[in-house]
């Protein structure tokens, strides 16, 4: 519990940063910054602040890198639509997906927004010399950098979940054809060991020659749940490998 309120106009309290940086650091005060007589923000002492103050609603993110809110989950699959529009489930699935993004974009803006917080308080500490606040500042922002590095990613493989085209398959023989860099047009491929033994993408010609040309057909989307993408080998309802 702090023992001295300040409360100043902003300009002031950029003309006076350091001192306000004292008054926090050594008598564990809190300025409050206003703008025409109303509160927009609070320099704070940092172990107030390490205490992770934020509003209702809005708890600090766990070891585990959870969202700061929760996303709805929804199960993947093939979607088969029909000409009049997309399922129930596929729109179901869309919206969780996007509302997970969300979450996680802005749990890195949250994140991320307090750490510059820190630095800013270092920069104010070198300002004024006291180089060894700044190293103990730059100790707090190690453990928390994890946070919206794991959210970013998360949010990046949520957005290619959510943009990856559907399946093409070749009219003629419904196997499946791509694009690939070095070749011209749609190309028939599938799985298979090469030299090395790794499961990888072969561009092959089918027994009766033809031209691919393709037809679409959903993919098969993967669910979502806490506010990620699952992973196969993470999803209990997913089929166990086959032993080769």
């Amino acid at each position: 519990m702090t023992a001295v309120e300040y409360e100043h106009p902003i300009r002031r309290v950029r003309d006076e940063i350091a001192t306000v940086v004292d008054r926090a650091k050594d008598g564990g005060a809190i300025t409050y910054v206003t703008r025409n007589g109303e509160r927009v923000a609070a320099v704070v002492p940092l172990p107030v602040a390490e205490q992770g103050i934020r509003p209702a609603g809005r708890p600090a993110p766990d070891s585990q890198c959870a969202p700061l809110r929760p996303a709805p989950a929804a199960p993947g699959g093939r979607f088969m639509g029909d000409a009049g529009g997309p399922t129930p489930q596929e729109v179901e699935w869309t919206r969780a997906g996007l509302e997970a993004l969300h979450a996680q974009l802005a749990t890195a803006t949250a994140e991320t927004a307090a750490l510059l917080g820190i630095v800013g308080q270092a920069l104010a500490a070198v300002s004024d010399r006291h180089l060894g606040t700044v190293e103990d500042l730059l100790e707090s922002i190690r453990s928390r950098l994890a946070v919206p590095e794991v959210a970013f990613s998360d949010a990046v493989e949520l957005y290619d979940e959510l943009t990856c085209p559907d399946d093409a398959l070749c009219v003629t023989c419904r196997q499946p054809i791509s694009t690939f860099y070095g070749h011209e047009g749609w190309q028939h491929y599938r799985m298979a060991l090469n030299e090395h033994g790794i499961n990888a993408t072969q561009i092959y010609e089918p027994d009766d020659p033809h031209t691919p040309e393709p037809t679409f057909v959903p993919r098969t989307r993967r669910a979502f749940a806490d506010g990620k993408v699952v992973r196969p080998y993470d999803d209990p309802a997913a089929p166990a490998a086959e032993e080769a």
